[in-house]
């Protein structure tokens, strides 16, 4: 290797390292990253300064537009809320005949009323009532007074001689011209009117009102009717040099809703301005901004435009040479590393680094055949990880793939899976010694690989230890299913028939359905696991199972059996320390299983349950389970175990043995004797007046001693006991007899109204609903 390296750093080193590299990448970044933004810049300037100057000459004027809405809304809201109170009871014809001298509660309730309207919109200043009968007078929230002023009275009399119901005027006597009231007739709708109610607007807010039309702190808004009978501005009452100029700017034009752009005083104002209709008058409202406070973030952004575009500039400049550093020097090392040293200079680095490529390509060639080598390790990697469903993130495609690459084809096959099941191994004394289990297995995956890689092309045999073995075929998908099924099972049968000669094992092979889809080969797999669960433990040795009929029929008629009776007489049999006895019962109990099913899954299902009870039963009597059997997962070994006869030994070995040893050393015989004594006696005199202290002296020991072991020995105290047997009779006197409820009651040893609390405590509901609920 050695003297093939040398030649070739003798000839790399005539070559000098320059830095011509890297100034051509600096010159060639610097006008990649400045010329794009400076054109980008000037076209941002001269285009968007233009733009965006329209731009807010339009939303100028749409928010003077909106702004005038708004101040609409508000005007026709405190209409609406005026005409609401001319149609109140309190101003009906009745006012007409109102004593203010005699009729106090009356003359209150209209001072209280005109307060709640000053206060029903915000524009509002004061609201004051004027009738003509019985007398002339005028009314506010502060006071009434009688009218005497012949002239006061013409006016306040020619607001109901108006035509109009409700309108607007600045004629209100004692009032400024400049200020706006609202005028309404009262009673409403009536065509003989005897009052009215005036709404006086505030001056100051609808002065800030108006100023809203003007977003600008300079400039000045107009307000006026278009008979030019009142007018109201911004900047005060009368009008300036400036506004009278303006006034006679806007008659110069008829448009209804416009604008203009104005000068005056060497200023340039943008002028909007537009009508409203008030109850049939027109409103018009003008309002002036300076042309430089609207356009004033055109000339920021301008200067900010020509801020970043210098900033992008110098920033470009930095970039392209900390760009072209970074470029060049990974180049400037892998010459170095090249060449040796890295101050020989060459004339194209590009060069250096093609022929070192070429060197390393035949480097990787040599390793790539190494890698072939090692390629049927990896396939059997791969096709374990899909069969166990590690690659289900994967999409269809992929898979297929990966499959092409250990020489699968996929295109228009179909899968199957199988799935091998050994069994027998404990009855192999003599021929293999415990820890062979891998072996075995390993011996059965080579004899499966070599007869099934005979009579198929592609299939893949996958070790999953512990006896079982799976095997996945693909076959093309224009073979009738009926002919593969034949010829699948020829296969197993000559696969089982094998194994059982040469390692005196029996085989249970689970069969899935066909697929066409690689994707669900994991599903196929985990199918064929579960039902290797249903093999009949009761029938021939060898089975071959169906998992698409198997997993449908064991669903549909699965049986809910499970033998109660016995899962009790074992455990009271393993806590008298009968461990003879409580195997025999288990060996009962599984044959009362298997008339429910004879399948693996029912059997270890029911042991299962077993299992768990027997550990509550330890919990009951004090025991801490975990300190008890250690700390092993006694479930997950005993769901490991697919035999009868070995289950049956592991649960006297690991479970019985170690209860009964643990019950003796613990518990006194001669007092579980007198317990038992005592649970007799109390299920034959049930219905009789019972205590502990009785029956502690029945049998000769003391209520504190006989508590303690009842509670010890039944996991329950005395009481609950005794109450639990009477409740169960009371419960089937209830259902099978018609026995009234007191006699019930006496039947099993309660008064009367004791016995409906307390059936009521325990079963939720009394002993009426319990019978009618069980009819």
């Amino acid at each position: 290797m050695s003297g093939i390296v040398k030649p070739w750093l003798e000839m790399i080193r005539k070559y000098k390292y320059n830095s011509r590299f890297f100034r051509k990448i600096l010159v060639l970044i610097l006008l990649i990253a400045s010329i794009p933004g400076l054109i980008i810049g000037v076209s941002i300037y001269g285009i968007a300064t233009n733009n965006l100057e329209e731009a807010l000459q339009r939303q100028h004027q749409n928010q003077i537009r909106n702004r005038a809405a708004n101040l609409d809304e508000q005007l026709a809201y405190l209409e609406m809320t005026l005409s609401h109170w001319a149609f109140d009871p309190k101003f009906d014809d009745n006012l007409k005949h109102i004593s203010f001298s005699y009729q106090f509660e009356q003359v209150q309730e209209l001072y209280r009323t005109l307060l709640v309207m000053e206060g029903a919109h915000p524009l509002l200043e004061k609201v004051q009532l004027y009738l003509d009968a019985p007398r002339p007078l005028t009314m506010t929230k502060d006071g009434y007074a009688y009218l005497s002023d012949a002239a006061k009275i013409e006016s306040y009399d020619s607001f109901l001689a108006n035509n109009k119901s409700m309108f607007w005027t600045n004629d209100i006597p004692g009032e400024a011209a400049d200020t706006i009231s609202l005028v309404t007739k009262i009673p409403g709708g009536s065509s003989q009117p005897f009052g009215v109610i005036i709404a006086t607007v505030n001056k100051e807010k609808l002065n800030q009102v108006l100023k809203t039309l003007n977003p600008y702190e300079e400039g000045v808004t107009l307000l006026m009717t278009g008979d030019g009978s009142w007018h109201l501005s911004t900047n005060g009452n009368t009008l300036s040099k400036m506004e009278q100029s303006l006034l006679q700017e806007y008659d110069k034009h008829s448009a209804t809703t416009d604008s203009f752009l104005y000068e005056y005083d060497q200023t340039t104002y943008s002028v909007s301005y537009g009508q409203i209709s008030r109850l049939g008058t027109k409103w018009i409202y003008v309002s002036a901004a300076p042309l430089t406070s609207i356009t004033a973030p055109v000339i920021a952004v301008s200067k900010w435009i020509l801020i970043v575009s210098l900033t992008g500039l110098m920033l470009a400049l930095l970039l392209s040479w900390f760009v072209s550093r970074r470029i060049s020097l990974p180049v400037e090392r892998l010459v170095g590393l090249l060449t040796g040293d890295k101050t020989v200079e060459v004339s194209d680095e590009f060069d250096l680094i093609e022929k070192q490529w070429k060197h390393l390509s035949k480097e990787s060639e040599t390793l790539k055949h190494k890698l072939q080598e090692q390629l049927p390790a990896l396939q059997e990697g791969f096709f374990l990880q899909l069969a166990q469903g590690y690659l289900l993130s994967l999409q269809e495609k992929d898979i297929q793939e990966r499959m092409k690459y250990y020489g699968w084809e996929t295109e228009d096959r179909k899968f199957v899976a199988l799935m091998f099941q050994l069994t027998g191994f404990s009855n192999l004394e003599g021929r293999f010694l415990h820890g062979d289990e891998d072996l075995v297995t390993f011996a059965a995956a080579n004899i499966i690989s070599e007869l099934t890689k005979k009579q198929y092309e592609q299939v893949e045999v996958i070790n999953f230890h512990n006896f079982s073995i799976g095997v996945l075929l693909s076959l093309p998908g224009e073979h009738p299913s009926s002919w593969l099924e034949d010829d699948l099972d020829a296969l197993c049968a000559e696969l089982m028939h094998t194994i059982n000669q040469i390692l005196n094992m029996q085989v249970t092979i689970a069969v899935s359905r066909w697929i066409y889809n690689v994707k669900q080969i994991p599903h196929l797999f985990e199918e064929a696991k579960q039902a290797l669960a249903y093999r009949d433990l009761l029938g021939e040795d060898n089975q071959i199972i169906r998992t698409e009929r198997t997993l449908r029929s064991n669903l549909s008629e699965a049986s809910n059996y499970y033998p109660f009776t016995l899962d009790k007489d074992i455990v009271a049999a393993i806590r008298n320390g009968q461990e003879t006895d409580a195997v025999d019962l288990i060996k009962q109990f599984m044959d009362e299983l298997s008339t429910g099913g004879s399948t693996e899954f029912v059997i270890q299902q029911g042991m299962l349950q077993l299992l768990g009870s027997i550990r509550y039963a330890a919990m009951q009597s004090g025991m801490n389970p975990v300190q008890l059997f250690g700390s092993v997962n006694l479930f997950d070994q005993l769901a490991q175990i697919k035999e009868p006869d070995e289950m049956l030994r592991w649960f006297q070995r690991k479970v019985i043995g170690v209860f009964v040893q643990e019950m003796i050393s613990r518990q006194n015989i001669h007092l579980k004797q007198i317990v038992d004594k005592v649970v007799v006696y109390l299920r034959e005199n049930y219905m009789n007046a019972l205590s502990l202290e009785s029956c502690a002296d029945l049998f000769g020991t003391s209520p504190y001693t006989l508590s303690r072991a009842f509670k010890q020995i039944n996991g329950v105290n005395f009481i609950d006991y005794l109450t639990n047997i009477r409740i169960q009779n009371a419960k089937a006197l209830l259902k099978e007899t018609e026995m009234k409820i007191n006699e019930v009651a006496e039947s099993v040893g309660y008064q009367h109204s004791y016995f409906n609390r307390i059936f009521k405590k325990y079963e939720g509901i009394t002993p009426s609903q319990f019978r009618e609920l069980n009819r």
